[in-house]
């Protein structure tokens, strides 16, 4: 899959670099109820369960920035043309696919995540024509996230307090938002 900008691929065992540099970094996981990883190894075992050859109603992807894309503006923000900037993908797409995604804080602010969510999003409906609906769900203090979701077609269908655990912050009442989009 690609957008202007980016260029998704369906995570493999080439990605563990940059799928770890992105689940080890604390800030780009602050908000993941998996949390950060540690080592390698973690990474590793993370991946594994979300590549489509072990997980094959799972769907993906690696995002990376396309070559040819702003390579000054880039480097200013300390990317390299090529980087995987993020992972996104749905992990149980029946009856209903939910959304996840993570990108690098070196990615945030570019607009990159809503780029990856709406061709991601354009192109399931195509690979997975009996699912009716994705849904997403974030925490309401996670700011950027609501704003990608919305950005990119989602609808808020409703706001609860429940108890979440984040690795990062402990387990606390929290508000969490809750977002759907149908096929077009």
């Amino acid at each position: 899959m690609e957008s202007p900008r980016l260029r998704l691929v369906p995570i493999s065992d080439s990605h563990l670099p940059g799928f770890h540099r992105i689940w080890s970094n604390a800030d780009a996981t602050r908000w993941s109820s998996r949390g950060l990883c540690k080592t390698l190894e973690e990474s590793k075992q993370w991946m594994s369960g979300i590549q489509s050859d072990l997980n094959p109603e799972g769907l993906n992807y690696a995002v990376f920035i396309r070559p040819e894309t702003h390579p000054t503006q880039n480097k200013e923000k300390g990317l390299e043309e090529g980087d995987m900037i993020g992972v996104l993908g749905v992990y149980r797409p029946v009856p209903v696919a939910e959304l996840g995604y993570t990108f690098h804080p070196s990615a945030w602010g570019r607009g990159y995540a809503t780029e990856a969510v709406r061709v991601f999003i354009e192109k399931f409906w195509e690979l997975r024509p009996a699912v009716r609906k994705v849904v997403a769900r974030c925490d309401a203090e996670n700011v950027g996230s609501v704003r990608v979701l919305q950005k990119s077609g989602f609808r808020e269908i409703g706001r609860t307090s429940e108890k979440v655990t984040l690795p990062a912050m402990g387990t606390g009442m929290r508000e969490v938002v809750d977002f759907e989009i149908t096929p077009p």
